[in-house]
């Protein structure tokens, strides 16, 4: 049920998801995974993780995943996201990996790196950290805080980069 889930939620990130095939697993390390999709007739690879633990624990959060596409044009090369299961209030959202901070900026129940700039130094943070932890707020004012253990994110990207070149 969960990969059937993550196919969907996969393909509903995707910007042309009414052209997809279903997504194709990659590879799984820990808590991580990889998948293979197509967009425009070309190869779209993507790694996810679920939070590991969602504070407040009496809230209903949602599916709350933190995603990285692999781009395979253009100058950057990696694309991070992060979707909950409610909307967020219009507020930037803090990610910090082993300390080092970052900014994300949402729209409904996804957020983006607010700088594109700042995505490369983002992977390599992901892939050199031990846990990712975000703080957002929802739009109705509940704060919110999420962990995502980094193990296994190198492995899955490394298999994103060799499926899609």
């Amino acid at each position: 049920m969960r990969l059937v889930s993550t196919a969907v939620a996969i393909v509903v990130l995707s910007s042309t998801c009414a052209l997809a095939q279903s997504p194709r697993l990659i590879g799984t390390s820990d808590s991580w995974s990889a998948w293979k999709d197509y967009a425009n007739k070309s190869e779209v690879c993507y790694v996810y993780s679920d939070a590991s633990s969602k504070l407040p624990q009496h809230l209903d959060h949602g599916r709350v995943t933190l995603f990285v596409r692999r781009l395979s044009q253009g100058k950057v090369r990696t694309e991070a996201s992060l979707q909950v299961g409610y909307e967020f209030a219009p507020r930037a959202i803090r990610i910090a990996v082993d300390g080092k901070r970052f900014t994300m900026i949402a729209r409904g129940r996804h957020a983006w790196l607010r700088r594109t700039d700042r995505e490369a130094e983002f992977a390599r943070a992901l892939k050199n950290g031990r846990v990712a932890i975000v703080e957002a707020t929802s739009r109705r004012g509940n704060m919110t805080t999420y962990s995502f253990p980094l193990k296994g994110f190198t492995a899955v990207m490394k298999k994103a980069r060799r499926s899609c070149r």
